[in-house]
């Protein structure tokens, strides 16, 4: 198992070569004046990609300090796998792409190129679809990450847990999504080679998919809360007062009292709340 202090770290560092080639493949798909629109309209599947990673990179790196618990989060969510395939169908595509564009320049696509890239329309467009499933797994998972690290500052749980019960069901549907993916395209429309990447993609992303709705059900809600001191006759509380939450992490510092003060710490009902806060 990976040291848990250098899982964050590592996801950073897979991200950015991902994010790297996809830029690059971008500027060169950008670059092809007059493509053929198998190429053409590749460019938004680049520029989306390009848009998640780089807020997945913003969100590991503002929480990367122990005490947001990403280095837990991301111990159970394996990001890196995705975060290959995306490099790897990058570099694909840039590499397939340099090869039937061989006889065009920046001011013109050639002819000949263009009946390359007629013949190879089917390979550009499955690495295009795959490339989609990538992009809207990682972005549904970024959801999950930021809702998680969110529990540990949140002061308004029951929004919260509204967010994660819609966030649970769009991982559920994204799963089931992928799962009817999964139905191979016709062997006139790819390899035998190329659907068996296609369908060993799909399994990575729906088992990072179920991980992350896993993970998501676990940590629906969660608080810390550091030390509390309380003076003479003072009142003082930490937690949930009403209606119970199932699933809620709570941690707690140290808490001090004397005299006459009164401490709660955890979930209490609004009854026994009253009954031990209320006038005396």
């Amino acid at each position: 198992m990976a040291d848990p202090l250098s899982v964050t770290a590592s996801v950073i560092a897979v991200a950015t070569l991902a994010f790297q080639s996809c830029k690059a493949t971008y500027s060169l798909i950008d670059g092809l004046a007059g493509a053929p629109q198998a190429i053409a309209r590749s460019k938004t599947s680049f520029a989306e990609t390009q848009t998640t990673i780089n807020a997945l990179q913003q969100t590991l790196t503002t929480n990367s300090e122990p005490p947001s618990g990403l280095d837990s989060i991301l111990g159970t969510i394996d990001l890196e796998g995705t975060l290959k395939s995306v490099q790897r169908l990058c570099d694909e595509f840039a590499t397939a792409i340099t090869s039937f564009t061989s006889h065009s320049t920046d001011g013109k696509f050639s002819k000949r190129d263009r009946v390359a890239v007629n013949l190879h329309e089917s390979k550009i467009s499955n690495l295009d679809r795959q490339l989609g499933y990538c992009q809207q797994t990682l972005s549904m998972v970024l959801v999950s990450i930021n809702l998680i690290v969110a529990t540990r500052t949140a002061d308004d749980l029951q929004r919260l847990d509204d967010r994660f019960q819609a966030q649970e069901q769009a991982l559920a549907n994204l799963d089931t999504q992928l799962y009817n993916c999964q139905k191979p395209p016709p062997l006139e429309e790819c390899s035998a080679c190329d659907r068996d990447a296609d369908l060993q993609l799909i399994a990575e992303l729906r088992k990072l998919c179920q991980d992350a709705l896993s993970t998501t059900i676990t940590k629906r809600t969660g608080q810390k809360f550091g030390d509390m001191s309380t003076d003479d006759q003072s009142l003082a509380m930490q937690g949930i007062v009403g209606d119970a939450h199932d699933g809620v992490e709570q941690s707690f510092g140290k808490m001090t009292t004397s005299k006459n003060s009164r401490a709660f710490q955890g979930q209490i009902d609004a009854s026994s709340f009253a009954a031990m806060f209320g006038k005396r």
